[in-house]
């Protein structure tokens, strides 16, 4: 079996997971679990709605492959990009530039 794909920067990243909850996804990205719920009712998030019989709200599960691809897609234009990153907590946002930095320096060195 193939070895799971992981993002460039941990701290965007669920390493070993196959799916996770509006509410995981929502923290990890700096969103509120409507505005993520609302991604998926949009379309723009694939989700498989896990709610029990007879239970009148969704209990979303969002495959890790969705969640990839809806972060990777956010990061293709400028616009897109700019907005993700705007929307991240200033402590992700700092781990990411610490994450840049590694990368731009190991780039360097080769």
């Amino acid at each position: 079996m193939d070895e799971q794909l992981q993002f460039p920067f941990a701290s965007l990243d669920f390493p070993g997971r196959v799916s996770l909850r509006v509410e995981e996804v929502a923290a990890k990205l700096g969103l509120t679990e409507r505005h993520v719920t609302d991604l998926i009712a949009e379309g723009k998030l694939q989700a498989m709605d896990h709610r029990g019989v007879g239970a009148a709200r969704a209990c979303y599960r969002i495959p890790i492959e969705s969640y990839r691809d809806y972060v990777v897609r956010s990061l293709t234009t400028k616009a897109e990009r700019l907005k993700l990153l705007a929307d991240l907590p200033p402590a992700t946002l700092r781990e990411l530039h610490r994450e840049l930095g590694d990368i731009l320096r190991g780039h360097r060195a080769a």
